[in-house]
């Protein structure tokens, strides 16, 4: 059982160590660009389809379609859905090494900072990788947590050089 936790403690410093995302990121303006778009005005929905690119400072993300909905009201948020074949997602963090993930759907919460893939879920760093079918990563809190699906399981590849880097 030691050995389990000792493990899990490993993969989980390699894991969140390298993955803080730019800062300045999420207070830069937010550019997409699209074959076509459609405006629902008095919902606050906008609808991107077509190879549609995603930037926010460093943040990139591509897809099939993307669906931006602003608050009508105070108690609601700003979301971003991406959808694709799979969409892709890519930030360059901090430490200047990137971040690339993908999923069928990703939502992106612009008040929270979080964003959640599902369907075929990944996310890669620096040749290590998370795989599941859901992969909710807070961006802010640096924190991420990956689920299976039906007896799917969650897989984690760790790069013995990751190992290395973390113990000094």
């Amino acid at each position: 059982m030691n050995r389990l936790k000792i493990s899990t403690l490993l993969c989980l410093l390699c894991i969140s160590a390298p993955t803080w995302a730019m800062k300045s990121d999420t207070k830069q303006p937010i550019y997409i660009d699209s074959d076509s778009q459609q405006v629902d005005m008095p919902n606050n929905i906008v609808t991107f389809i077509g190879n549609v690119k995603l930037r926010q400072g460093t943040i990139d993300i591509r897809a099939n379609k993307v669906v931006v909905t602003r608050p009508n009201t105070k108690s609601q948020q700003q979301t971003i859905m991406a959808y694709g074949q799979p969409a892709t997602f890519h930030q360059v963090m901090d430490d200047g090494k990137p971040l690339d993930g993908e999923a069928l759907k990703m939502r992106y919460e612009t008040a929270t900072e979080r964003l959640k893939m599902t369907g075929k879920a990944e996310l890669n760093q620096d040749g290590s990788n998370i795989k599941g079918n859901i992969i909710t990563y807070n961006i802010r809190d640096q924190r991420l947590v990956a689920e299976s699906g039906n007896q799917e399981r969650v897989t984690t590849v760790i790069l013995p050089s990751q190992l290395n880097n973390n113990k000094k």
